[in-house]
């Protein structure tokens, strides 16, 4: 990523307010939790129910909670229309930004851009033909695309809340109409995830705080939204998947290295559909005490189930708790 530091400033400075109601409505709604995916967070869960256990083995299910209660809910519902807008405005912002940095300018000779301008050029936006593109985008193009089609798809829409009010709210879900009639529903999983992409893309560039959580957070959230960008599902492992905990003595010590026993893992009702849609929580003992610990979504370990695997000390480190 070549960006500036005024750049970066400039893009926290332009989407500032947007980020911060963003954020702290999706927090107080309990839809997205934006810590999601960090291993101490997943750790630190309270066990819902059991599903099964096998000795010292255990398959549980995480508890998750909503801090907003019933009025909460009612508040949050009554201004979805206002989260709308102000997801679409974030991006716009976003948009501008990366478009002007790149010496996109818009056509015309007031030199404003309208929304066509806009969408024109990120439509036809390579990622390749531009030299400033932050590292997020770099390494995951299909994340870009999907926000950018967002953008595109939802312009018409956003003329419909803000000109038209041409919109409804029912049971809790913004239905919003176009011109030709033509319709998306948000519940509010789908509401704050377009708040979510909006936000947490930002604050990465502005934080350059790339990651695995950076990523498994943007992935669930564009997943959440892939009836409107109409691109494949990331499929990554969802955070309310079962955690599956696997208490290992060492087959080697000094370095240490443990073998998962993987035929047992592969019962566990969440393993054997081979979706990956489950957390192996590995805890690498020495005399019953923890020596090392990990929570790893089963997406980065479809192969090792199928062929056997060992962990020692240094792997998986960004899962490691």
């Amino acid at each position: 990523m070549t960006i500036s530091t005024d750049q970066i400033n400039e893009l926290h400075e332009l989407t500032e307010y947007e980020r911060w109601s963003l954020t702290g409505l999706a927090e107080l709604s309990g839809n997205i939790k934006l810590e999601k995916y960090t291993v101490e967070t997943l750790a630190e869960r309270p066990i819902d129910r059991e599903i099964t256990s096998d000795g010292q083995r255990i398959g549980y299910l995480r508890a998750s909670a909503s801090i907003g209660g019933r009025g909460v809910d009612q508040v949050i519902s009554d201004i979805t229309p206002l989260i709308f807008a102000s997801s679409y405005k974030c991006l716009d912002l976003f948009v501008e930004w990366l478009l002007e940095i790149n010496g996109k300018n818009p056509a015309g000779s007031n030199d404003k851009w309208t929304f066509e301008n806009k969408v024109d050029e990120i439509t036809s936006f390579d990622l390749n033909d531009n030299p400033n593109i932050p590292s997020i985008f770099e390494s995951n193009p299909r994340m870009f695309r999907g926000i950018s089609n967002i953008y595109t798809e939802l312009k018409e829409y956003r003329h419909s809340i803000i000109h038209d009010m041409n919109f409804e709210v029912n049971d809790s879900k913004l239905i919003i109409n176009n011109d030709d009639d033509d319709s998306y529903m948000f519940g509010g999983e789908e509401l704050f995830s377009f708040a979510g992409v909006a936000s947490v893309s930002i604050d990465t560039i502005i934080t350059d705080t790339y990651d695995y959580v950076t990523v498994r957070q943007l992935a669930t959230m564009l997943d959440n939204l892939s009836y409107v960008h109409s691109l494949p599902n990331f499929g990554l492992t969802d955070y309310e998947s079962p955690i599956i905990r696997v208490r290992m003595e060492p087959i080697e010590i000094d370095p240490y290295r443990w073998e998962p026993t993987v035929d047992q893992i592969n019962n566990f009702p969440p393993v054997d559909e081979g979706t990956g849609a489950f957390w192996l929580n590995l805890v690498g003992l020495d005399n019953e005490n923890i020596i090392n610990e990990w929570i790893i979504p089963g997406d980065r370990l479809t192969e090792s189930l199928e062929s056997g695997f060992d962990v020692s000390s240094g792997d998986f480190q960004e899962y490691m708790i």
